[in-house]
This record gives structure tokens, sequence and C-alpha cells, in this order.
């Protein structure tokens, strides 16, 4: 009994390898020197210089801005919903508008910092 032939043993072949495709006329490759070079350039111009990086302390910290860091509170069910919808009528995120309203309550107070150890 003959065995048939097989299609081939790389399920991916039918992806051609770009760096061996010749571009079609008219069209620019980008591994022409010259091309790399301009959107190198293109590149370094348009980065904005970055800033020290900054240090984490906490998970709680992670994949946030500068002085900002993610807390879990238990509100009442009835502040939550005026929270929401107050942030739907004003085109606010809900963390800005719980941001403000802390900033508010907080800002006449003078608050003293809790000892080290408690």
């Amino acid at each position: 009994m003959e065995k048939k032939a097989r299609i081939g043993t790389d399920p991916l072949s039918w992806i051609k390898d770009s760096s061996t495709q010749e571009p079609e006329e008219g069209t620019h490759s980008l591994h022409d020197t010259q091309s790399v070079q301009s959107v190198q350039s293109i590149h370094r111009e348009e980065r904005p210089r970055r800033k020290r990086r900054r240090v984490i302390t906490k998970t709680s910290q992670r994949g946030l801005p500068e002085g900002w860091e993610r807390a879990t509170f238990i509100i009442q069910e009835e502040q939550l919903e005026k929270i929401k919808a107050l942030a739907y009528w004003e085109r606010k995120k809900i963390k800005d508008v719980i941001a403000e309203a802390i900033s508010a309550y907080l800002e006449d107070k003078d608050v003293a910092p809790i000892p080290e150890g408690h």
C-alpha cells in the first residue's frame, strides 16, 4: 500500500517570512536603511523625556500614577448610587468625584500623622 504524501510538517508554513520577501515595485521595505533611520529619528523627536522611575513600595500602587494608591472602602448603597449618578451627569470618573469630595472634606482639617507603631 502506497503512503499518501503529507502536505507538510509545519502547520504555519503558509505564513511567509517577511524578511525574505521582496517588496513590490513602487513600495518601500522597512528594512531599507533610509526608512529605518527616518522612522528612528521621528520616534526620537516625538518621545517625551522619561522622568525618574517611580519606586513602588506597595502592591496597591502598582499600575497607578505617582501619588495614587488603590484602596477598598465600605460605603452605604445610597451614597454610592448618588456618587455614580453624579459622575455620570458630570461626565467624570467615579474616582474623580470621590477624590473631589474627600479633598473638600479635608480642606480645612489640620491632621497630625499617625505615630509609628500604631
